[in-house]
Order: C-alpha cells, then structure tokens, then sequence
C-alpha cells in the first residue's frame, strides 16, 4: 500500500512505507534508506529508529494506517529530509476520548538546522488541510512539553488551546491541547 506525498509551497510530505520503517528500524545505512524513500535522508533520522520501530508495527498491524503514520518532510527543490511528522494513529483512537472523541493527534519534528524558517507551521497546516478536508477529520489534539516554546507558541497561534496536562513516561510533564471544530477552518482560511 502507497500513499500520496502531501504537498505545500515548499515541502513534500512523503509517508514512510513498511520497508523503509524496517530498514531504518534496522539501523540500514543512510544511502539505502534514501534509495527505499527517493528523498536525501537526513543523519538525524538515524536515531529515529524507536520511532521506527513503533510506526514499523502500527502499518504492519494495520495497512490502512499508512497515510496516518510517520512521514518523511522534505525540501521540494532538494528532497532534502528536514524532520518528520504525521499522526500518532488513525482517528478517534480510545486514548483521545476523554479529550475529543473524533480527534487525531498530530505531531512533528523539524531538525534544528531548518527551524524558525515557518517550516513547521507550514507543515502543521498541511497535515491539518488533508486530515479535515479529504478524511473529514474536525478536531485535532497536540501534545508538546512546556519547555517547547516554541512549538507552545506556533500551536497557539494556530488556535490549538490547552484542556489538560499528563506525565509521560519519557519526556515528564506535557500540556494536552486542542484545535476544535470551529477554529479548523480558521487556520484552513476555508470559513
């Protein structure tokens, strides 16, 4: 199964099929991780391979969650690898009931030599554009640690607000927050 790259102005939003999740879960070098993906994999990835590793067994698991898992960000007029984002499951998964129901949680990474270039609200919207108007997906749920400011600032800005605050086991204190129904179109410039 294949999904469709995402596209904006400036980047490609590639999803990470099960060979490349396996290779890179595997440790596979950076040249034949590029050639499984056609992008030029960033260094950085390859201490992505917990991630792999889980998102390896949720498209095993479940084919269909392919165009939900992790996708590769890369620059259109390099397909140079600058980070990675997509959803931590389908929709309406049981763990985001307490918050909202038919929610899907949204996340992203952009390595620190491509930050504060407008990439990872760019790529917050794309992912947010095609989750609410080709799934019909309405509310969306991110999760960030207070020490992110900014990524507290950008989901903030695109109308996300917090509703509650967990301890993970991993990364300690994060806020819950949410973009809700009538704010997606807001950000989506679809009113």
């Amino acid at each position: 199964m294949t999904s469709p790259d995402i596209l904006t102005p400036r980047l490609r939003l590639r999803a990470m099929g099960a060979d490349f999740l396996a290779a890179s879960a595997d440790g596979c070098d950076i040249d034949e991780l590029s050639a499984l993906i056609g992008l030029n994999v960033a260094t950085a990835w390859l201490r992505e391979s917990d991630l792999a590793a889980l998102r390896l067994q949720d498209v095993t698991t479940d084919p269909a969650s392919l165009p939900w898992s992790v996708r590769a960000l890369a620059l259109r007029d390099s397909d140079e690898m600058i980070g990675h984002a997509g959803f931590h499951s389908r929709p309406a998964p049981d763990y985001l009931a307490p918050y909202a129901a038919d929610a899907v949680e949204v996340g992203y990474t952009i390595y620190p030599c491509h930050r504060r270039q407008g990439l990872a609200r760019e790529t917050l919207v794309a992912l947010i554009r095609w989750a609410h108007v080709e799934q019909g997906v309405p509310r969306f749920v991110a999760s960030v640690s207070p020490d992110n400011l900014a990524s507290c600032a950008l989901l903030a800005s695109a109308g996300f607000r917090r509703i509650a605050s967990f301890i993970d086991e991993i990364d300690g204190l994060e806020y819950v927050l949410l973009l809700d129904a009538p704010d997606v179109p807001r950000l989506l410039g679809i009113e």
